[in-house]
């Protein structure tokens, strides 16, 4: 065989191929695409002319005179079927490079811990400190709501009744619109998972389940979904009705994706209703809050479907939630390079609470809260959220500089609860683990309490394991400890939280001689068209209306007194 020629070469199994090339191959996997149809044409002429089709495996092979093997594959096929083996299917995997892997030097990533928050040189945040952008690897946002949502809105009404019966009636209802992904990416630079909050300067901010309920409508409560591991994907296939969409260990979404015409047609019959409905639930669901590199889902949520007319039953807020706390602590921790959850929320979620980049809303009680934002159609920039623009760096200043005036701290007024919400209330102010598919991820209420009404106070050590994948259902963890038992009232709050947090992390030093050639521009303009104006910061400006509004309040007091004292005088007159 001639360098850089191509032969197919026969494997009998998988294991045979392994050894022979062991990872090697990987070098030229990335070239799979060049040539394709070369060497699908070989493969039907190997096929034709030389071979009786008894191999179960051919590789397309190359020449390649430095690598260790002599032979290189290409591309690998199935001889009883020519198609290209999924490399997350049969292939070994590479291993996966860290997201945040040789972006920045060394001495950038040299941050000291708080007595909080550690290992600062490997957060998301090391990346405003360096003035740098986002990091573009796999940077995007998992998940087809859009595509979900419109299969769901042209389904039948008995598919419909089921999904408000299983309690995401509600959130379906939400209109997806094009949110500003930059400031997703600058909200993302906040986030911690030593606490699952959000560290802006002038304190600790978190979503908690109040929120989750409010913002997506999807309610807390009902039956754990836990792990059964007697559960088996032979059921779940069953259940569905496709006993091929398994891929490794999981199902493959695209392979259980009901038809339009499947799902608008009315069912025959009932097991035809459950099967559809529980593929259909489990797309939409899973596009929604479950999404994933591979496109797949655990077959142990279709154990929740086994009775479709049950599927309310189960504690389907406590399960997203936790995925969203998942995706949170997979991004900022460079596990992932995706958000692999609903990321919506967090951009909604800082709409109630942050007086940044908030769009117009709308009049009266909406819910869930998602629905009331009107937000523009989508920008430049924001269909690129790779790109580190004027608005992303609008984001990082707005959110490194907030102060306590821009925050809402309890955005909800009681009558825009929807019926039933104390017990989820009592359970946001717990500290607590909740269950996703296949993890558990800790909220902090003690940490929340402010947003609950409560007086904001310093909060106890967070708990040395923030998630896992154990079920341990005799731990008393599960059961969740008072907030307000982790507190600590001997400390005060603002000197605490300046040795513990990060406080401001942008460095504004190559902005400044842009600042002050705008200062020295804005004086001459205002001396020339407004000189009797004198500019004041805004903090200058609460101020001083505080002041005159004390001033106000006493004046009144004194004319009060003054007009008692004259009637005083005049009925002893």
């Amino acid at each position: 065989m001639v360098a850089g020629s191509l032969d197919v070469i026969d494997f009998p199994s998988m294991e045979e191929f392994n050894y022979k090339f062991g990872t090697e191959w990987w070098r030229a996997w990335h070239r799979r695409l060049w040539g394709c149809q070369r060497h699908l044409n070989l493969l039907d002429r190997h096929h034709r002319e030389a071979h009786k089709n008894t191999s179960k495996y051919l590789a397309v092979c190359k020449k390649e005179p430095h690598s260790r093997s002599a032979l290189v594959p290409l591309i690998v096929l199935q001889a009883d079927n020519p198609i290209i083996i999924s490399s997350s299917a049969t292939m070994p995997k590479r291993p996966r490079l860290t997201v945040f892997d040789k972006d920045l030097k060394p001495a950038q990533r040299t941050i000291p811990d708080t007595s909080l928050l550690h290992n600062l040189g490997n957060h998301l945040s090391v990346y405003a400190r360096a003035g740098r952008g986002p990091p573009t690897q796999n940077l995007n946002c998992r998940g087809a709501w859009r595509t979900a949502l419109k299969l769901y809105r042209v389904s039948h009404y008995k598919y419909k009744e089921l999904f408000i019966a299983a309690g995401f009636g509600d959130f379906l209802e939400i209109e997806p619109v094009d949110l500003p992904v930059a400031y997703s990416l600058a909200l993302m630079e906040r986030w911690f998972s030593e606490t699952n909050t959000l560290h802006l300067p002038c304190g600790e901010i978190g979503p908690t389940p109040v929120d989750w309920t409010m913002v997506t409508g999807l309610r807390f409560g009902g039956k754990c979904i836990g792990v059964n591991t007697n559960f088996s994907m032979d059921r779940a296939l069953y259940l569905l009705g496709k006993p091929n969409a398994k891929k490794n260990s999981k199902i493959l979404l695209s392979a259980i994706i009901p038809k339009e015409d499947e799902v608008q047609e009315d069912p025959l019959d009932d097991d035809t209703k459950e099967k559809v409905f529980r593929r259909l639930f489990l797309y939409v669901v899973s596009s929604c809050f479950f999404s994933n590199d591979h496109s797949t889902i655990s077959h142990k949520l279709v154990e929740c479907l086994e009775r479709v007319d049950e599927a309310g039953n189960y504690d389907w807020g406590a399960i997203t939630f936790s995925a969203f706390l998942s995706g949170m602590r997979r991004k900022v921790t460079a596990e992932t390079g995706a958000f692999t959850a609903f990321w919506q929320f967090l951009t909604y979620w800082a709409f109630e609470y942050l007086d940044i980049n908030r769009p117009k809303a709308r009049r009266g009680n909406v819910f869930p809260r998602a629905k009331r934002w009107i937000c523009p159609e989508t920008s430049t920039e924001n269909a690129n959220p790779h790109f580190f623009g004027p608005q992303f760096i609008a984001c990082r200043c707005q959110l490194n500089y907030v102060e306590e005036s821009q925050v809402t701290w309890v955005p909800y007024p009681e009558k825009c609860y929807p019926p039933a919400m104390l017990p989820t209330i009592k359970l946001a102010k717990k500290r607590i683990p909740f269950r996703s598919i296949e993890t558990w991820e800790y909220y902090l209420g003690e940490r929340c309490l402010r947003q609950l009404s409560s007086p904001r106070q310093v909060p106890k050590d967070p708990p040395q394991i923030m998630h896992g994948t154990g079920e341990g259902q005799n731990d008393v963890k599960w059961k969740g400890i008072p907030a307000e038992d982790l507190v600590d009232r001997s400390l005060e709050y603002p000197s605490w939280f300046a040795n513990a947090s990060i406080g401001r992390i942008l460095n504004v030093n190559p902005f400044l001689g842009g600042l002050n050639l705008a200062e020295k521009l804005l004086s001459q303009w205002m001396e020339k068209h407004q000189p009797d104006l004198i500019p004041i910061s805004q903090a200058e400006y609460i101020k001083m209306k505080e002041d005159r509004n004390a001033l106000e309040e006493e004046c009144a007091k004194l004319r009060e007194e003054l007009s008692r004292a004259k009637e005083a005088k005049s009925s002893q007159g």
